[in-house]
């Protein structure tokens, strides 16, 4: 029913949250990291975090957490939860819920009809599926179209073979193993990774953890599964599988960095990077766990130098196991978790748009948006996510951070979009708990959880983009200056305004289509048109009355009258459009 015609597009062209007020404080803090966020510096901490294949838990998680311990040392941050001073630190350590696997060495070699070596660990770590157990086996190799189905096994015997197959390993892992199969070796790349254009990339995978055949996966090329296919039309292909791997219960460690606030110490603005991925994982996600380093250093230099005043509110910086460490922070800080004020994530910030063709984009806390999904509103191409609009909550920040994205690119040329929530990373355990959270990341990128995500593809520029950008909302809602709340609000009230314009003209369309058809057809659509409007008039009051949480100090009358002055102007106009539609 809720049609997105083209001629919309002529119609007009939302620029989602646009500010028209003079932005003085997000200008002067754009400015000062401009200075202090050393792009080279961020680069070189990516390059090191991609030399390890970063297992929560395992050794090249430790060593880039030791990494990142060694710089705060630098910095002057003083190691200990409780410990004083303008910066502390301290690792937290959770018991994971199963097995920390390690890999260490892979080779797939060719033993009939000739001895050579197809593929390496070394060559290629993504080549090894998480969970692999170690072996060392010479088995007959066959081919299984598909793999994922029991039909696809019908008129093939995999008894003590190695199976082929075009499915996920994770998909074909289980009935090829159930089979008697030794393992299986797959060759596929999921569509988002442009196989046709990069025919030798490799897409990582996994297979469950499964001690009763202590089995194993591999990952291929695509022309490599060709050749081999090619040589099992004519003669019998036997392949040597060797394997190196542990399993072990470790700990998983999170690093929390804070900067004390000053007169609000118990409020936080958090900032997330997860630290965990395959070898080399570079713009996922060894780009946002060094550009959080890099924010960190510059923001910890920006107040020793006097050119930032501390900020009245703590600022928490995380290094987690993706999920699980966020789930583990919130876990032992729940006292903490009720004051965070807003949580920023930073998740594939460093990718270069003309290498992968993915942009730098935020994605949106959930709004109606991710609800009720519609011109001009956009996704990544990640997919959709489902949110309940039951629990939908309005805040400033979508707004907010949008607005000194837009002001960033403006003097950067730096290519931006933004999406409706879709989920994904360590911003959904902020918002499954009400608390305003907004990701930055680039998508789509066909080098996503593959061989080809590696330091090549990296833009030093991008990531410095993204850290000035990130710095300065965090700095600002940190310090909670009355200023840094009019520059909200003033944002909040235009991009409400703009929405409102882009829902009458969708809801003029719909209504036409709707007389058109009469009757039942026209009294659904305005029972949906009406329910739509109501929720971003909720979604929108609620933030407008949330920027008054914004100041640190003594709210002054002024400006919460200004508040409840904005509130009800913009419950009128909600209003007044309802009734004018006829709804």
């Amino acid at each position: 029913m809720l049609t997105r015609l083209p001629l919309l597009a002529a119609l007009f062209i939302l620029q989602y949250g646009a500010c028209l007020a003079t932005q003085q404080e997000s200008t002067r803090f754009l400015k000062t990291f401009e200075d202090l966020f050393d792009a080279d510096q961020a680069y070189r901490s990516m390059e090191f975090f991609t030399r390890f294949w970063r297992i929560g838990g395992g050794p090249g998680f430790d060593t880039c957490v030791g990494f990142i311990e060694q710089e705060l040392d630098r910095q002057g941050f003083q190691y200990g939860e409780m410990a004083g001073g303008s910066g502390r630190y301290f690792i937290q350590e959770d018991m994971p819920r199963g097995q920390v696997w390690t890999p260490r060495n892979a080779v797939l070699s060719l033993e009939m009809p000739e001895r050579r070596v197809l593929h390496s660990y070394e060559q290629t770590p993504v080549l090894l599926c998480k969970n692999s157990f170690s072996t060392d086996l010479i088995a007959p190799l066959v081919y299984v179209k598909g793999g994922e189905t029991e039909a696809d096994y019908e008129q093939v015997f995999v008894e003590g073979a190695v199976v082929m197959c075009d499915a996920p390993a994770s998909q074909a892992f289980r009935i090829a193993t159930s089979k008697g199969a030794k393992g299986v070796i797959s060759s596929h790349v999921p569509a988002h990774n442009s196989p046709d254009q990069h025919p030798d990339i490799i897409a990582e995978g996994s297979i469950p953890y499964d001690t009763t055949y202590r089995s194993f996966g591999l990952k291929i090329s695509r022309p490599l599964s060709e050749e081999l296919r090619s040589m099992l039309s004519y003669q019998q292909v036997k392949v040597r599988i060797q394997i190196q791997t542990s399993f072990a219960l470790t700990p998983v460690k999170t690093l929390i960095a804070e900067i004390p606030g000053t007169s609000r110490p118990d409020e936080r603005i958090v900032l997330v990077g997860h630290l965990d991925h395959y070898k080399p994982g570079a713009n996922d996600n060894a780009s946002g766990s060094a550009t959080l380093l890099e924010i960190l250093r510059s923001i910890s230099r920006g107040i020793v130098e006097g050119r930032i005043e501390p900020p009245a509110r703590t600022i928490t910086f995380l290094w987690v196991d993706e999920y699980e460490g966020t789930g583990f922070w919130m876990n032992r800080h729940r006292d903490a978790l009720e004051k965070v004020k807003a949580a920023f994530v930073l998740d594939m910030v460093g990718g270069n748009p003309e290498k992968t063709g993915g942009i730098f984009r935020v994605e949106r806390m959930p709004d109606p948006g991710a609800v009720w999904f519609r011109y001009p509103d956009q996704h990544s191409g990640w997919g959709t996510g489902s949110w309940d609009r039951e629990r939908l909550f309005g805040s400033y920040l979508n707004d907010f951070y949008l607005s000194i994205i837009r002001e960033r690119s403006s003097t950067t040329n730096w290519r931006t979009a933004h999406n409706v929530w879709e989920g994904g990373s360590d911003h959904d355990p902020f918002l499954w708990k009400g608390i305003p959270a907004v990701l930055s990341w680039h998508f789509p990128d066909f080098a996503y959880h593959s061989s080809m995500d590696g330091i090549e593809n990296i833009s030093p520029s991008e990531m410095k983009n993204a850290g000035v950008s990130v710095a300065t909302a965090a700095m600002m809602l940190a310090i909670g200056s009355e200023e840094t709340a009019q520059e909200a609000l003033n944002t909040v009230v235009e991009a409400a305004k703009l929405r409102f314009q882009s829902l009458e003209k969708l809801a003029l369309v719909e209504l036409s289509e709707g007389q058109v058809q009469g009757g039942e057809m026209l009294s659904a659509v305005k029972k949906q048109e009406k329910e739509i409007i109501q929720a971003w008039g909720t979604w929108y009051l609620q933030a407008i009355e949330s920027a008054g949480t914004i100041p640190a100090g003594t709210l002054s009358p002024g400006f919460a009258a200004l508040v409840r002055r904005q509130a009800e102007e913009h419950k009128q106009r909600v209003e007044n459009f309802i009734t004018a539609l006829g709804l």
